[in-house]
């Protein structure tokens, strides 16, 4: 079986969150989302009109302020516990989020978790 990496929103880390009970948890996901803040090793993405979300970088990580990115990584415990952020194994630079229509986005991630059969192997 392959690596599966489900595309998500800000609202679905807590169900990939390692704490929530299935083995959905275990996966590794992914998220588009445009970089907004850079912060040492903690950096920022806006997902269009589906909030924020904190990523936690590699030490190798590249990311430009205004980038639209795709981010692969793990559902992880924020600092101090009271949120949840990405932390990244990998990052694509997607160029100017004024190049990609968001809602588009959207669409897939909402179809990928609606019809799984589909897109994922079964667990």
């Amino acid at each position: 079986m392959s690596l599966q990496t489900p595309r998500i929103l800000p609202a679905h880390l807590h169900a990939f969150h390692p704490s929530s009970s299935g083995p959905r948890s275990t996966h590794t996901v992914r998220l588009l989302g445009t970089v907004t803040a850079l912060r040492g090793d903690m950096a920022t993405i806006t997902c269009g009109g589906n909030g924020d979300v904190t990523l936690i970088l590699k030490p190798d990580s590249h990311l430009q302020m205004g980038k639209l990115v795709e981010v692969v990584g793990k559902v992880a415990d924020l600092e101090g516990g009271q949120d949840l952020g990405i932390r990244v194994l990998g990052t694509t630079d997607w160029g100017n989020p004024a190049d990609c229509d968001y809602k588009i986005y959207e669409q897939v991630v909402e179809a990928t978790h609606r019809f799984k059969g589909i897109f994922y192997d079964a667990e």
